[in-house]
């Protein structure tokens, strides 16, 4: 249970972008803003500023690499305060955060399932963005952009 506690907590993290990069395009047509934490797996759409498209691998990855980190973070925490266990409230302040950042997920996941695009097909919902290939190919330069809590 406690594993799927992590993996839920490091999709919350993921699709808050609380630590990510956000790729503008420049160039003569208009492109999309990707967001990767750190692979790329949002995108906007062109057509409403209310829908997000998603790379389920880019998602996949982002998910996998944010579960190991918690993981260690996890073990790291309980065997630094292992041997403090005696002190209930160590615990009880242990346990309210992760109550909060469950809670935290649930609300992202149900704000990003509001936005999502619709299909699964090329451009849209779909396996896998090569974002370089596709700007390369429009004449647009991408740069990334370290961000931190996006607003």
């Amino acid at each position: 249970m406690k594993y799927a506690i992590i993996v839920y907590l490091a999709l919350g993290m993921v699709l808050s972008l609380s630590v990510g990069i956000e790729y503008h395009c420049k160039g003569q047509e208009q492109f999309p803003i990707y967001y990767g934490s750190p692979f790329v797996f949002k995108q906007t759409s062109l057509a409403s500023s209310m829908e997000y498209f998603y790379s389920i691998s880019g998602l996949l990855l982002n998910v996998l690499i944010w579960s190991s980190f918690l993981f260690i973070i996890n073990k790291a925490i309980q065997f630094a305060f292992g041997k403090l266990n005696s002190i209930k409230w160590i615990s009880l302040l242990y346990k309210i955060m992760i109550g909060l950042m469950i809670a935290f997920t649930t609300l992202i996941l149900a704000f990003e399932w509001t936005m999502v695009g619709r299909g699964f097909g090329k451009d849209l919902n779909y396996w896998y963005w090569d974002i370089d290939k596709e700007a390369k190919a429009w004449g647009m330069t991408c740069n990334g952009e370290f961000i931190l809590f996006r607003k």
